[in-house]
């Protein structure tokens, strides 16, 4: 069972699994898993997301470019037929179609994310759905970790992480920083030019970044409601944000 299924953290990775199964659910209910193609693009190690839906029964294909957590990813959830990792990129993909397209926290790691997007789009069988998950560009977790690069306290604080039963992270690559600080009303204009409405939408958490994850998080307490607490607040003061998106042309179309 991976970290994203067992208990809550502060990145809020169990409600973002759940926001993915539930839009699975939700827009595919009369289809078995074992019908439905999933495509993770920059699934990191796949322990997160890939894994735990692969172990759902979908037919998993993870891409990554980072070799390392690639390699991890296939260490992870032992040998099943229904998940395959490929370290690619999803352009080099050969031609394939999904059911469900993820970018989940990487847009804000690439110079042209209208660009990604519509290669994603490009993916999508009729009447599929992209989830798309961002931080707030200006939200907590970027503040926070703002000044935790400012202040210069990676060294102290990696040395707390090293000794401190953290998570286990989503991706082995830790030199890939966010050059894309997305407003909702930057990501919507994005989505509208890339021929996509959105569909659902939620929060993530209200805290994320390094200071609280060093303070406040320690506590199981906080970081339950910290996951809880942004569903009740305007999502402007999000941490970060999840995004169910279908193609405008197919809206409303029941499968």
């Amino acid at each position: 069972m991976s970290d994203a299924e067992n208990e809550e953290n502060l990145w809020a990775y169990r409600k973002r699994l759940r926001f993915v199964r539930n839009i699975l659910a939700d827009a595919f209910p009369s289809r078995d898993p074992s019908s439905l193609h999933v495509l993770d693009i920059g699934c990191g190690n796949g322990s997160q997301l890939s894994w735990p839906l692969a172990h759902d029964g979908y037919q998993l294909t993870g891409l990554d470019p980072d070799a390392a957590s690639i390699a991890h990813a296939k260490l992870l959830g032992g040998d099943i037929p229904n998940a395959r990792f490929l370290c690619t990129s999803i352009e080099s993909l050969p031609e394939e179609t999904f059911d469900l397209v993820i970018l989940s926290e990487v847009l804000e790691h690439v110079s042209d994310p209208q660009q990604l997007l519509r290669v994603a789009v490009g993916r999508l069988k009729p009447n599929a759905v992209l989830i798309v998950t961002t931080p707030n560009g200006y939200g907590e977790f970027e503040i926070d970790s703002w000044l935790f690069r400012t202040l210069r306290l990676e060294g102290l604080v990696n040395t707390l992480a090293k000794n401190s039963d953290r998570p286990l992270g989503s991706t082995d690559n830790e030199s890939s920083g966010h050059i894309q600080f997305f407003t909702r009303g930057r990501l919507h204009r994005i989505f509208n030019e890339c021929g996509l409405t959105v569909w659902r939408e939620s929060a993530s958490g209200l805290f994320g970044g390094p200071f609280a994850g060093h303070t406040l998080a320690r506590s199981r307490r906080f970081i339950e409601w910290n996951a809880k607490i942004a569903d009740t607040l305007p999502m402007a003061v999000a941490s970060g944000w999840y995004f169910a998106l279908r193609r405008e042309s197919e809206v409303g179309v029941s499968k």
